[in-house]
């Protein structure tokens, strides 16, 4: 029995002990470690979770079902927080993860660092050794609280069973909070494994839900002095922008956003994370900014007198060098993170603040927008001048590929993307038509996220047509999770864009190392080919095959059409389609890392013949 003890109010003492020690009249309905969690889950609303069974998490997954809680069980752990993600972008809940001890647990890192980065409400769960291992380097032993410290939210080790709901409780709480991420619950086996219980053998179940305190202080809206200094800005402004993050999808307030842009008559752009926050064909969307972002965007963000930047972090995709971005404008800054405001980029008008509730202060406001019909037409000619290109020939472009799906699909399906150059042209050619309908992983830029991430937006949306748009490189992290798709009949769609190449850094190897292209080449260096033959390596369409998923290739571009249209036959079916595009094309436009909106690349004409330094580093 734990020595470990907790106080119940004023009433008796309770320890964890075995079922043995519940006096026998009460054992038949007493609740283990493991059940209390379930429950805690159940109360939670949780229906479904992600995850991978072990030696450490078995108490956990052997009752699961009798909670109602369904386990999609993945291919590798990875699989399953990226799923978690998916799953919670795609419906606005909290997405739940579950793995074992050790490698189960350390596995799930990279996908929770992504989490934070994006601002992804995910609960990971993790099974430990029994407590008395803990720190002696046992089978299968890891700290993971104090791994993932610094990236989640909160990382709590249960060293009760009685602590079980109220860290479930507070869990939740964080994750969905605020500013919406990951938190971390590591519970030893021999927790899940007790019963909670008082000195006279008693089975003392702790309350669920548990009643906790507010884990995160309650944001308001704006100050009376802040809207009247923000109405002042905005009344002042001839060439305003809105500036619009992830922030405004996590806030579910696109409707407040589009209301005010237009009762403003004022411009809109987002970030590769606010993308699907405005309506794509608007005549005030300017699109996405930053390094692959519009011309017509970026010369807005960066020529208007007044920037309203919604939900954004002003990361450095967006700004490139930072004491030249919004040089000359003022700049309101509403982020419900408080650390975020004068954080990257000191702003005129910082404000803490629940962005939902901001924007509808500002659209009640007594605010008119009759004075920038000049800055709309200036803006409106750009957008003419300098559309995002759809190049034409022999091979598929992945700019048509992904051009036709977004208007073979109307904009209305659920897109999730791997990283690389076809994450970028799928920010410039698909046009999601609602919020929580396109899921990167943007801010660190994960390859291998698209695909478990589709299997996670098609749990929690499966009545939506769910497509993973992927890249050769990127896809053959996680490809894997066609098992998962296959097992569960998960309708998830995969186009991959396949060009034999890590195609982003071969572009920058071709621009900055002055073409030399070390270890950016997928094609199989073994193989011998006849002049003019074709090797597509690897072969996907048998890959899937291999998985009991319906497959096939296509290389020309009068045959694309007919496959996506077999491929989107039955939203219910998961199927691959292995689109081998253009094997060089680059994407443009392109600010060089560091640069400023004046260095722009529209395309191969533009690049200067700069020095390394002069082009930099950071891809």
């Amino acid at each position: 029995m734990s020595s470990d003890n907790v106080t119940y109010a004023n009433t008796s003492t309770v320890t964890g002990g075995t079922l043995a020690e519940i006096l026998p009249e009460q054992r038949p309905g007493a609740l283990r470690g493991a059940q209390l969690l379930a429950k805690a889950l159940q109360a939670e609303g949780v229906e479904v979770l992600f995850g991978y069974p072990g030696g450490a998490n078995l108490e956990i997954f052997d009752v699961l079902r009798d909670y109602g809680i369904r386990c999609v069980r993945t291919e590798h752990e990875q699989g399953a927080v990226h799923a978690a993600q998916g799953y919670a972008r795609a419906s606005g809940r909290v997405g739940v993860c579950l793995a074992t001890s050790g490698p189960g647990a350390t596995n799930l890192v990279t996908g929770i660092a992504d989490a934070n980065s994006d601002s992804t409400p995910i609960v990971a769960i993790t099974g430990n050794v029994p407590s008395h291992l803990l720190g002696k380097n046992a089978f299968q032993e890891v700290d993971i609280v104090s791994i993932t410290r610094p990236v989640t939210k909160r990382s709590t080790l249960v060293k009760k069973v009685t602590e079980i709901p109220e860290v479930v409780r507070e869990a939740f709480a964080l994750a969905g909070g605020n500013r919406p991420g990951p938190v971390l619950i590591d519970i030893p086996k021999d927790i899940q494994q007790q019963y909670p219980r008082d000195a006279d053998g008693n089975h003392v179940p702790p309350r669920i839900p548990a009643v906790v305190e507010r884990p995160e202080p309650e944001i308001g809206g704006l100050t009376g002095n802040q809207l009247e200094e923000a109405c002042r800005l905005i009344g002042e402004a001839q060439r305003p922008v809105i500036y619009a993050g992830g922030g405004i999808i996590a806030a579910n307030c696109a409707d407040l956003l589009l209301q005010l842009a237009e009762k403003l008559r004022c411009p809109v752009t987002t970030t590769l994370m606010g993308h699907g926050a405005f309506p794509p064909g608007h005549e005030l969307a300017l699109h996405t900014l930053g390094m692959h972002g519009s011309k017509y965007a970026n010369v807005a963000v960066n020529e208007a007198d007044l920037v309203i930047a919604a939900g954004v972090r002003f990361d450095d995709r967006v700004t490139g060098k930072v004491d030249a971005f919004i040089a000359a404008g003022k700049i309101i800054h509403i982020d419900i993170d408080r650390d975020e405001l004068n954080k990257n980029k000191t702003v005129t008008l910082p404000i803490c603040a629940d962005i939902a509730r901001a924007l509808a202060q500002l659209c009640d406001c007594d605010l008119r927008g009759d004075g920038h019909a000049a800055w709309l037409d200036y803006l409106a000619d750009i957008k003419r001048q300098f559309p995002f290109e759809v190049p034409e020939g022999e091979a598929i472009s992945p700019q048509f590929a992904i051009r036709l799906l977004n208007e073979m699909t109307a904009g209305d399906a659920v897109v999730s993307l791997g990283v690389g150059q076809h994450q970028m042209w799928a920010m410039q050619h698909y046009q999601p038509r609602q919020p929580r309908s396109f899921l990167s992983s943007s801010g660190f830029g994960t390859m291998g996220y698209g695909l478990p991430a589709a299997i996670g937006a098609k749990v929690a949306c499966p009545g939506r047509q769910v497509i993973d748009i992927d890249g050769d490189g990127s896809l053959n992290m996680t490809i894997h999770e066609l098992g998962t798709c296959h097992r569960y009949g998960i309708g998830v769609k995969v186009v991959v864009i396949n060009n034999q190449w890590l195609g982003m850094v071969r572009q920058w190897q071709d621009m900055i190392y002055e073409g030399h292209r070390s270890g950016s080449d997928l094609s199989d260096p073994m193989a011998v080919k006849a002049p003019g033959d074709v090797d597509i390596y690897p072969d996907f369409p048998a890959i899937a095959a291999g998985y009991r998923v319906r497959a096939e290739r296509v290389s020309a571009p009068a045959e694309l059409a007919a496959a996506f249209e077999r491929m989107l036959a039955d939203p219910d079916e998961p199927y691959l389609l292995d689109v081998i595009v253009a094997a060089e094309e680059n994407v443009y436009p392109m600010i060089p890392a560091g640069g400023t909106y004046r260095d722009i690349i529209m395309g191969p004409g533009d690049m200067p013949a700069a020095a390394r330094e002069q082009q930099g580093s950071n891809v």
